[in-house]
């Protein structure tokens, strides 16, 4: 329209041929205009396109409560003490792990004692230093026993069906080698699939095998998983995954003539030293498995939660358009206060387990030794955004964010669907990230009372979030 006037405006007899071009100077800086003009309000409209796609949408926690289970009223065998291993099987049982009664308690779906397994001692089927506790969708569940170095695989009614080592050694120190940060039953089979040990037990690891004689077995590190076969008298293991790990230098290993040769004044810093290599966000590996057995997981600081089949490459990669925060230099301060505010509140002893005191005491420096190393601790460029994953019963994904601060864990929970599909967002503290999933939407949480005893609430979720 313009240039048609404008070339109507330069036909005209009457007109110069100067004013024709002023007239078009006119036209081709307002087109110009317009069209920075469009650019800006396109700009605009991806920006607010993008920042639409990045906003959560909201889901409403209207659960339905089915039982509760413990209090300070609780019967015996409800008298639990701090949030302990749970899973459900397919009829909808709920397994607890009590580890300081050395026992599993069995709940039906009504709430109901259905039975009790397993009492401390040194035989099978009986719990020396149980841990951790997996169980399939059939009844059958394993327990970690380190005082047995053994996995304990109990049927459905609870009887003893197999007692597996982990390694060729029968005492604890041998049991230390072969600690796995996390383990979940394989739905293909009679095997785990597990996280290897912490980098700072890691770092052990040479003192144990010296003293012990037994090697680490475990085929991976904390940023890897294995296959443990459960059906021999001693495991087999395969590595299935190896997650990415930001470059680090090697962390030193602790020899017996370290401990032998040190001070018991120094002994504090000596163990400070051990964790020195950890910096603040490195990324952690958040993992679980979907009911068909493929790997669900967060490796990095980014939103992307890879799926892939044990052994294989990632499949399929979940995002959302968050992005992770950069490091200020106001987040490293605030995350150096933090962490040695909880160092000082543990220091003291006023709220320490005696377990804890008995350490502080045998390392008196130890409190002053971590404080120096968190205040030398590096820091990576980036607050990770994603601070867990975990699986529904019917194949869905709940991905738990940061929170306000840097380092809060429990921040709002992205829900997706069976189909991969994002569905929702809970979020901060409602509800919560469930302990366990189980059959027709039942889902596990614990709540504490002004005294700090725990109860177990079983609730139901609707299905658009199963």
């Amino acid at each position: 329209m313009q240039s048609s006037r404008i070339r109507l405006q330069r036909s005209r007899a009457t007109r110069g041929s100067h004013v024709g071009d002023r007239r078009r100077d006119r036209g081709a800086a307002h087109l110009g205009r317009l069209a920075v003009l469009m650019l800006v309000a396109g700009a605009a409209l991806a920006a607010s396109a993008s920042e639409a796609a990045a906003q959560d949408r909201p889901l409403i926690p209207v659960f339905e409560e089915v039982y509760r289970v413990g209090g300070l009223n609780a019967p015996t065998w409800a008298q639990f003490s701090g949030t302990l291993p749970t899973g459900f099987d397919a009829a909808g049982n709920l397994h607890i792990l009590d580890m300081v009664a050395s026992q599993v308690v069995v709940i039906d779906s009504r709430g109901e004692l259905v039975r009790t397994v397993g009492r401390k001692g040194e035989g099978p089927g009986e719990f020396n230093l149980p841990g951790q506790l997996g169980v399939w969708r059939d009844g059958r569940f394993v327990v970690a026993d380190l005082g047995h170095v053994a996995f304990q695989i109990f049927g459905p009614d609870g009887k003893l069906e197999h007692f597996v080592k982990m390694t060729q050694g029968q005492d604890l120190f041998s049991g230390m080698t072969q600690i796995r940060s996390k383990i979940k039953v394989d739905p293909q089979g009679d095997a785990l699939i597990a996280q290897g040990a912490p980098s700072t037990l890691g770092a052990m690891s040479g003192l144990m095998e010296t003293l012990t004689g037994a090697k680490q077995e475990s085929g991976v590190d904390d940023r890897g998983l294995e296959r443990l076969d459960l059906r021999g008298d001693v495991i087999t293991s395969e590595p299935v995954l190896q997650a990415w790990r930001v470059p680090q230098a090697e962390v030193e290993q602790l020899r017996p003539e370290d401990l032998m040769n040190v001070d018991p004044s120094d002994l504090g810093g000596l163990v400070a030293g051990m964790v020195g290599g950890e910096r603040f966000f490195e990324p952690g590996l958040h993992w679980d498995l979907l009911p068909d057995g493929t790997i669900a997981y967060s490796d990095s600081s980014a939103y992307a939660i890879k799926l892939a089949k044990a052994g294989g490459p990632a499949i399929d990669v979940l995002r959302r358009p968050l992005a992770p925060e950069a490091v200020t230099q106001r987040i490293r301060s605030a995350m150096i206060e933090e962490h040695v505010r909880r160092l000082d509140e543990r220091g003291d002893g006023s709220e320490g387990s005696p377990e804890a005191e008995a350490v502080l005491n045998m390392m008196p420096g130890i409190v002053d030794a971590l404080r120096e190393e968190v205040k030398q601790r590096e820091f990576l460029e980036e607050v990770p955004v994603v601070r867990g994953v975990h699986a529904t019963w019917d194949g869905g994904l709940w991905i738990q964010r940061r929170g306000e601060e840097p380092w809060d864990d429990a921040g709002p929970i992205d829900v997706f669907g069976a189909d991969r599909e994002y569905l929702g967002t809970f979020a901060a503290g409602a509800p919560g990230m469930p302990a366990s999933f189980g059959p027709d939407g039942l889902v596990v949480f614990w709540e504490f009372d002004e005294f700090d005893v725990p109860t177990i609430v079983v609730k139901r979720l609707p299905e658009e979030v199963r």
